[in-house]
């Protein structure tokens, strides 16, 4: 065999992209049901949200995996729209799913 085939490559950034996204997908669930669990409403369920994707950007930023990133901006680009969409859904849906009498 040759030594080519033994070396393992660095792994591609789109995978680390795919699991970047799929991270920020699931702090998105957590996020929303935490502030949905919670009846957390208005400015503050925001900045919970907020706070919650601010906490992925941490979490993905210690991981080691993650080091090999190119472009730094991804960190914090990579799902954000999905991110704040699926965290609003799953907010508004906790809310009503839990506390259905307490909307007017």
């Amino acid at each position: 065999m040759s030594s080519q085939t033994s070396k393992q490559s660095a792994p591609k950034p789109e995978g680390l992209y795919r699991r970047m996204y799929y991270i920020r997908v699931i702090f998105a669930v957590i996020g929303g049901l935490l502030t949905g669990g919670l009846n957390i409403r208005g400015e503050l369920g925001i900045l919970v949200g907020v706070a919650v994707f601010l906490a992925s950007y941490v979490f993905l930023k210690s991981l080691g995996q993650f080091k090999d990133i190119p472009d730094k901006k991804k960190y914090y680009m990579t799902g954000i729209f999905s991110y704040f969409l699926l965290w609003f859904s799953v907010w508004v849906l906790s809310i009503n799913l839990l506390y259905p009498a307490a909307v007017p």
